[in-house]
């Protein structure tokens, strides 16, 4: 995110009642964690899409690139290894909101009997 983008964010939470002070924004926890949960994949998603046009069009500008070279890559078992790594850290990033969850729900927000 540019500078810009995150001054917005900030000042969009800061105009938003609940985030804050403990309150589930959304009326429960969880619909709180989902809401997470989709707002930081739509944030990972951004910034791989943008680095992506970056690189893309450097390459294509330069000359370097052709999409076929792209399409027959492989990874060697190292990095293959790597990129595991680094899939299950970007998993742990965005489902952090559910995993923080406590596993029953509060009595509060229990179903009535």
């Amino acid at each position: 995110m540019s500078p810009d983008e995150v001054t917005d964010l900030r000042r969009w939470l800061d105009k938003s009642e609940g985030l804050a002070d403990g309150r589930p924004f959304l009326g429960d926890r969880r619909l709180d964690a989902m809401m997470d949960v989709m707002l930081e994949m739509a944030a990972q998603v951004w910034v791989l899409k943008r680095r992506n046009a970056v690189l893309e069009g450097i390459l294509a500008t330069q000359g370097t690139l052709s999409p076929a070279a792209i399409e027959s890559f492989t990874f060697t078992p190292d990095e293959t290894a790597a990129m595991r790594e680094s899939r299950a850290a970007f998993v742990s990033t965005i489902f952090r909101s559910l995993a923080e969850l406590p596993l029953a729900p509060e009595a509060s927000q229990q179903e009535p009997s």
